[in-house]
C-alpha cells in the first residue's frame, strides 16, 4: 500500500489529512499540487478543483479521491486503528457536525475573510488588505469563537474523551488564522486557546503545522489592538 496526499502545506484541508495519517503512524508520500496552476487533468479528477487529493496504490494507478472529508473517512475505513471517530453514537454525530462546520463556516470565514486578504496579495508582491481582514475579525469571528469556546467547555476535546476528526478539523482552520496574524483573545476565549495549545503538543499536528508556519514566517501579519479584546 502506498498512500500519496496531494496538495500544498498552506491548505488546512491538506494538513487535516497529514495530521490524521500521522496519528495513525502510517507511512505516506506527499505530492505538491497547486490548484491554481493545475491543468485539465486536475479538473477531471476533481471538478471542484480543490485540494487535497488522495492516491492509493491498492486501487490502481489511476485512482484518486478528492475532498478532505471523503479522504478522512476513507482512511478511517481502511486504517481503523487508532480510531479518530468517537465510539459513542451521540459523540460520533457531533464530531461529524463539527467537521462539517469547520470545513464550511470556519473555512469560508477564516480563509476567504482573513487568510486570503492578508496572504494572497503578498504572494503577488502587493500590500495585504488589512482593513478587509480586520472587518471580518471584528464582525464575524467572535460569534464563531463563542461557539467553539462553549463546545469545548471544561473538556480536553470537542467530542468525547479522545482526540477526533472534530478537533483536527477545527484546529487546522484556526492555525491558518494564526499564520495571518490573528489569535483569539485568551481573556475572552480561554477554553479555545487552551484547546489549541493541547492540539499543538501533538506531534501529528505540530509537524505539518510548523512547515506551514515556516512558509508564512516572512509575510506581514495582521495586527489587532489588544484593547479590542478580540
Amino acid at each position: 500500500m502506498t498512500l500519496t496526499v496531494c496538495g500544498l502545506i498552506g491548505s488546512p484541508f491538506y494538513r487535516k489529512i497529514l495530521t490524521q495519517l500521522n496519528e495513525k503512524n502510517v507511512t505516506f508520500d506527499t505530492e505538491n499540487l497547486n490548484p491554481f496552476k493545475a491543468g485539465d487533468d486536475f479538473t477531471a479528477a476533481n471538478p471542484a478543483r480543490r485540494i487535497p487529493l488522495l492516491k492509493d496504490s491498492d486501487n490502481g494507478v489511476d485512482w484518486v479521491l478528492p475532498d478532505s472529508s471523503a479522504i478522512f473517512h476513507y482512511v478511517e475505513r481502511k486504517i481503523p486503528e487508532p480510531s479518530l471517530l468517537p465510539a459513542n453514537t451521540a459523540d460520533y454525530g457531533r464530531a461529524l457536525w463539527l467537521e462539517e462546520y469547520a470545513d464550511t463556516v470556519l473555512a469560508s470565514t477564516f480563509g476567504l475573510g482573513v487568510f486570503r486578504p492578508i496572504v494572497f496579495p503578498q504572494m503577488q508582491g502587493k500590500q495585504p488588505d488589512t482593513e478587509a481582514a480586520l472587518e471580518v475579525v471584528r464582525s464575524k469571528i467572535p460569534e464563531i469563537n463563542d461557539y467553539i469556546e462553549a463546545a469545548i467547555g471544561d473538556n480536553d476535546w470537542l467530542t468525547g474523551p479522545n482526540f477526533s476528526v472534530a478537533d483536527i478539523s477545527v484546529a487546522v482552520q484556526y492555525a491558518n488564522l494564526a499564520f495571518a496574524g490573528y489569535v483569539p483573545s485568551a481573556n475572552r476565549w480561554p477554553n479555545l486557546l487552551a484547546f489549541m495549545r493541547r492540539v499543538g503538543t501533538r506531534n501529528s499536528f505540530a509537524a505539518p503545522h510548523m512547515k506551514a508556519a515556516t512558509a508564512f514566517a516572512e509575510i506581514q501579519k495582521l495586527t489587532v489592538d489588544p484593547e479590542e479584546n478580540l
